[in-house]
């Protein structure tokens, strides 16, 4: 997966763009008091360590004060002897008297810094971090004179080992506490997201026509108020959805009788009279009692696709029959509009699973569509192709086109692009939306192409049989 992928999957899941403000949140927060915790840390466990270190070369030099005489000096040495720490004594002149460690080059530039300290200063150096020692200074003093000096070394290294060590305790625990945390974050951020995952899912099958789909209403918050009221939604669609589809059926029920009767008298009546305005009456009768027919029978097959009682009469066909088949019902109308067909079939005959009839009724209605839209002298092209798994039907008129703001509602129940329902220029709006049900109902796709002054072409897609 690559950068702009990942990018585009973060941005279409709530839930991980919730869990990821949630983590950069409390790492703002992690960051920010472990900053603060390891600078207190720092700066209390340096400032004992000063004191201490003061503290001893001032009990040292209280001692010494009280008696400055060789022993004394010698039991100041031997408690520092084996210590982490170093004692060095100076007497009056800065020269050294004792000391519990020897000396080295490096001792001895901070003891000739000692001699330069102002009346009242306890630290010769403070620097932990690149310097080898903490030192402290305290004089000692007899009669109110300086009688010798007690400098105290303590190294620096062992705080330099203890902060690193600080330091990798607190990254090795942030690290740890950061994927914990952030596991249970996305967890919280999954458990805050579910209901409208929920919603999300339930509101996609309600708009396939999945009404019974229900959500489940915890609790009295926004969300289950929010889940209460898609259910009522889902509930009220259902119920205007069968009200439809119950008077669809009943009106297509009862219209086909007194139809049928209509266009049979009117057929015989056209028949009968040869000439005259009677006869051109008659004419006109059964056209319109025709065309009615043909507007029930639609709406017929619409309610019965919604209530589930449209059937299919499965068997293997060549898709090429069924094309010519449907090519040669249109091909007398093509030829008395004066338009031109061309058709190019595939190099192989192609097998599919289905109802022949209603694939016939999906082509017939297509190449109805084209004929109807095309203007004289145009020219409708039929083409077979196939890929791995389907066998397509390109269906290609050079029409005026449908604009393109019109193209997502084509195969809408009971939707024109042309908004006057001129019986010149179509029918009611339903042969395409019963061919998309049809070939949806074979697992195929029909599809719509079309640029405005030029053409549609309307691409059918049905799975090839195995």
């Amino acid at each position: 997966m690559n950068m702009q992928a990942l990018v585009q999957f973060i941005r279409n899941r709530v839930s991980i763009k919730l869990g990821l403000l949630l983590l950069f949140v409390f790492l703002l927060i992690l960051f920010s008091l472990g900053n603060i915790l390891y600078s207190l840390f720092l700066t209390f466990y340096l400032s004992h360590v000063n004191e201490e270190l003061v503290q001893r070369a001032n009990s040292h030099a209280n001692v010494l004060s009280d008696h400055f005489e060789p022993t004394t000096i010698q039991h100041v040495v031997r408690m520092e002897k084996g210590s982490r720490n170093m004692v060095v004594i100076l007497d009056q002149k800065k020269q050294v008297i004792a000391s519990s460690s020897p000396i080295t080059s490096l001792h001895r530039e901070y003891l000739k810094a000692s001699e330069n300290k102002q009346e009242g200063e306890t630290s010769i150096e403070k620097d932990w971090n690149t310097k080898p020692f903490l030192v402290s200074y305290s004089p000692v003093l007899q009669n109110r004179e300086v009688a010798g000096t007690v400098v105290m070394f303590s190294p620096t290294a062992p705080i330099r080992e203890a902060v690193n060590i600080l330091q990798q305790m607190l990254v090795i625990s942030g690290i740890i506490t950061v994927f914990v945390v952030a596991g249970i974050l996305f967890i919280i951020s999954r458990m805050l997201v579910r209901p409208l995952l929920e919603m999300k899912k339930a509101t996609g099958e309600i708009a396939q026509g999945n009404y019974a789909t229900r959500l489940p209403v915890r609790g009295g918050d926004e969300v289950a108020q929010l889940a209460a009221s898609i259910n009522h939604m889902s509930d009220r669609i259902r119920f205007y959805q069968k009200q439809r589809n119950e008077f669809l059926a009943d009106v297509s029920h009862e219209l086909r009788t007194p139809l049928t009767y209509l266009k049979g008298y009117s057929e015989i009546l056209a028949h009968s009279q040869r000439e005259g305005e009677n006869a051109e009456y008659a004419k006109i009768i059964y056209e319109q009692s025709n065309r009615l027919q043909r507007l029930v029978q639609d709406l017929f097959d619409l309610a019965r696709m919604e209530q589930g009682d449209f059937s299919f009469r499965m068997e293997r066909f060549s898709l090429e029959d069924a094309v010519t088949d449907a090519l040669s019902l249109v091909e007398v109308s093509v030829e008395e509009k004066g338009l031109r067909l061309e058709y190019r079939p595939f190099s192989t005959s192609l097998y599919v699973e289905g109802d022949r009839q209603r694939i016939g009724q999906v082509l017939l209605n297509v190449l109805e569509n084209a004929r109807r839209y095309t203007p004289s002298g145009g020219i409708i092209f039929v083409r077979m192709k196939r890929n791995e798994h389907y066998g397509i039907v390109e269906i290609e008129d050079t029409g005026p086109g449908i604009p393109e703001e019109d193209i997502p509602y084509i195969m809408e129940r009971l939707y024109r692009v042309e908004k006057s329902r001129s019986q010149v220029t179509g029918g009611a709006g339903l042969g395409l939306a019963i061919s998309k049900e049809i070939i949806e109902k074979h697992k195929g796709t029909l599809q719509v192409k079309s640029v405005e002054g030029e053409g549609t072409t309307f691409v059918i897609k049905l799975p090839l049989y195995n």
